[in-house]
C-alpha cells in the first residue's frame, strides 16, 4: 500500500504579485473556455454526509471518503489501475460550474485512456487576495507555502478510499491554475511522491530546489495566456535544477483555460515517461 502518497472565474494562478490588478481586469477573457469543450456539468448542492463525504463532483465522477470525486475506467489497461490526481483553479463557491466542467472532461478523457481520477478540492479562505474569501485555493506562493503539508496529510482518506477500488498503482498528478502552483510545490518540496507531474497554466513558487527526488515535469503553456511568461521562468529554472521536464505550448485561441488539448499532453506524458527518459525524445506534439 501507498496510502502515504501523496481553475473559474478567476482562473489565474496565485496570489503573485505578477498577477495582481491585471489578472483582475483580464480574467473574463481569460477565462474562457475552449468552443470544443462542452458544460456537461452543472452546479450540485454542496452537502457533508457527516463522514467525510461531500458532494460537490461533476457528472461521472462519484464523492468518496477523505472529499474527492472520484471516476474510474470501464475498461482499465493496466493493473492496478494508474491514478490521475486532478487540482483545480481558484474558483468561487457559489458558481462552480466552469469548474466542474473542468473536473468532467479530465475524467472522461483519462477514464477513455485507462486511468482513474481522484479529484481534490482547496480551501476557502486560502487565497492570500482577501478579495477571495469566498473562492476554493490551493497553496500557491511563498506567503502561504508552509501550508502545503498539511493539505497534502488530509488527502489520506481519498487514497485509502481509491485504493481498496483499484489497488495501489501509478499515481500522477495534474494541476491547472492555481492547483498547477501547488502541483508545483509539491514536486519542489517534495511533499508527496509521484510517478510524474504535469503543470498547467502557472508557474514557480521561489525558491525551485529539489528537496527530494525530481519527478518528471510537464509544462502546458499557451502563446495567449497571461501566465505563459510566468511558466518559461519556471522551465528555466527546473532547467537550471536538471530536472527531467518538458514543455509545451499551445497556439492562442483559448487563453488561461483547460481545454482537451491541455489534458490530453498531459496523459500522454503520463504513457510515455513511463518507460522514456525525460526529456523525451521525439518531444511532444506542438
Amino acid at each position: 500500500m501507498r496510502s502515504s502518497k501523496l481553475r473559474s472565474w478567476l482562473r489565474v494562478g496565485r496570489g503573485h504579485k505578477y498577477f495582481g490588478a491585471v489578472a483582475l481586469t483580464a480574467a473574463v477573457v481569460l477565462g474562457i473556455v475552449g468552443p470544443e469543450t462542452q458544460r456537461s456539468s452543472a452546479a450540485r448542492p454542496i452537502a457533508d454526509s457527516g463522514q467525510g463525504i461531500i458532494a460537490w463532483c461533476a457528472d461521472g465522477l462519484e464523492p468518496i471518503a477523505g472529499g474527492g470525486c472520484f471516476a474510474e475506467p470501464s475498461n482499465p489497461k493496466e493493473t492496478p489501475v494508474p491514478l490521475v490526481v486532478y487540482l483545480h483553479g481558484r474558483y468561487p463557491s457559489p458558481f462552480p460550474d466552469d469548474e466542474l466542467d473542468r473536473q468532467a472532461r479530465v475524467a472522461r478523457l483519462a477514464n477513455e485512456r485507462g486511468y482513474a481520477v481522484l479529484a481534490l478540492r482547496g480551501t476557502r479562505g486560502q487565497c492570500t487576495d482577501p478579495k477571495l474569501a469566498n473562492y476554493f485555493c490551493w497553496p500557491s506562493n511563498e506567503r502561504n507555502a508552509a501550508d502545503g503539508p498539511a493539505f497534502v496529510a488530509r488527502w489520506e482518506p481519498a487514497f485509502a478510499a481509491v485504493e481498496k477500488r483499484i489497488g495501489s498503482g501509478r499515481r500522477l498528478l495534474l494541476g491547472f491554475s492555481n492547483g498547477g502552483y501547488f502541483a508545483t510545490l509539491i514536486a519542489t518540496r517534495a511533499l508527496a511522491p509521484f510517478d510524474a507531474v504535469a503543470i498547467a497554466h502557472a508557474g514557480p513558487v521561489a525558491p525551485t530546489r529539489a528537496l527530494g527526488a525530481k519527478m518528471p515535469i510537464l509544462l502546458i503553456t499557451a502563446d495567449d495566456d497571461l501566465s505563459n511568461d510566468e511558466m518559461q521562468r519556471l522551465s528555466s529554472e527546473l532547467t537550471l535544477e536538471d530536472w527531467p521536464e518538458n514543455i509545451v505550448t499551445r497556439e492562442g485561441g483559448y487563453g488561461h483555460a483547460l481545454p482537451d488539448w491541455d489534458i490530453s499532453m498531459a496523459l500522454t506524458f503520463f504513457e510515455r515517461a513511463r518507460t522514456e527518459d525525460v526529456p523525451l525524445d521525439p518531444p511532444l506534439s506542438r
